[in-house]
């Protein structure tokens, strides 16, 4: 019961941007999980780690953490839960500026979601592809696959705006890139309006 509580402690730290205390609770968590020989426990626990230091952008941890949850959910044939990783993993290549490795994992992941058809996360994943696309240079081919994920993000009913001015924000810097200055006007001046709806 108290491990239970500590890893429901550790994702209400998570919740509330505390991500210190995200590592600090879950690591201690793993510890016990593998004592237990809750494998699985562990590999969710390593996994949040790893969310957590994602978000206080220490990439290089991160992805230590998502690569050790990735092998124990491998073992496990944990398959949905091996392509979350190889997701995350994409995001901190891309964070760190690595398109090789971040295209590679985010393939891996597409591959996996698309099979299962687990079309959410498939659409990270491809959100992920399309700014490694961008990194590598390859401008028209990551700018038609960030408006595959768009459109994908915008046809859902419960709309996730957040992620879809994240999408629409890269698009116009690519734009401008490719020397398309009138269409990344707009979409930034589109985008001020929804910024200030969201407030």
């Amino acid at each position: 019961i108290a491990l239970e509580l500590a890893c429901t402690l550790g994702e209400w730290w998570y919740s509330s941007k505390n991500y210190e205390k995200v590592i600090e609770t879950m690591y201690e968590c793993a510890q016990e999980h593998l004592v237990d020989g809750n494998n699985i426990g562990a590999a969710n626990d390593m996994h949040l780690i790893g969310c957590a230091q994602r978000e206080l952008k220490n990439y290089e941890e991160a992805i230590i953490c998502f690569q050790e949850a990735r092998a124990t959910f491998k073992s496990e044939k944990e398959v949905l839960h091996v392509a979350r990783c190889d997701q995350k993993i994409a995001s901190c290549y891309n964070e760190l500026g690595d398109g090789e490795k971040a295209l590679e994992a985010a393939r891996k992941a597409i591959d996996v979601f698309e099979t299962g058809h687990d079309h959410r996360r498939e659409t990270f994943a491809l959100y992920e592809y399309g700014r490694a696309e961008i990194l590598l240079g390859k401008l028209e081919d990551g700018l038609a696959t960030l408006d595959n994920v768009l459109q994908i993000t915008a046809d859902e009913d419960n709309k996730d705006f957040e992620f879809i001015i994240e999408i629409e924000s890269k698009m116009a810097v690519v734009m401008r890139r490719l020397g398309r200055i009138a269409e990344a006007d707009e979409i930034d001046r589109r985008l001020a309006s929804v910024r200030e709806s969201l407030g």
